[in-house]
């Protein structure tokens, strides 16, 4: 997985930075240090998250270098940002419709990540002809 991160000086994208990036398991774990990142042009830099695994949740913290301001030296994220992680989860795990629910499970096909009920358009239980789905 690429990780992409972008650095300005005072609002101005900023080039020829010696960037590096530290990532942790959500559980405090290091697990990259202080790696260079990769210029690509205006103020943007990669770094190649090679050992990245869809089912972790990662901090992540770019240092654009002490050659910048204590305000824009630092930028930050995680991979969980807007829920991508789930979404790949419901994307490559199970589905399944029975007993008018659609049940979306986690990769191991066992694991319930969310369920729904699912209603026709007069608001009654059903598997037939799905007008809505509530969050159970």
């Amino acid at each position: 997985m690429l990780i992409f991160s972008f650095f300005t000086d005072n609002g101005i994208p900023k080039t020829g930075l010696s960037a590096t990036i530290n990532i942790w398991k959500a559980d405090g774990t290091q697990i990259v240090t202080e790696q260079n990142m990769t210029e690509i042009a205006g103020g943007f830099y990669k770094y190649d998250f090679t050992i990245y695994d869809e089912d972790e949740d990662y901090l992540i913290r770019a240092d654009g270098s002490n050659t910048l301001s204590s305000y824009d030296r630092y930028v930050y994220s995680s991979n969980e940002t807007a829920g991508v992680g789930k979404i790949l989860k419901i994307e490559k795990g199970k589905w399944e419709i029975t007993d008018s629910q659609m049940i979306f499970y986690d990769h191991d096909g066992t694991t319930v990540l969310y369920t729904f009920n699912l209603k026709n358009k007069h608001g009654s239980a059903t598997e037939k002809d799905v007008y809505s789905r509530t969050p159970i």
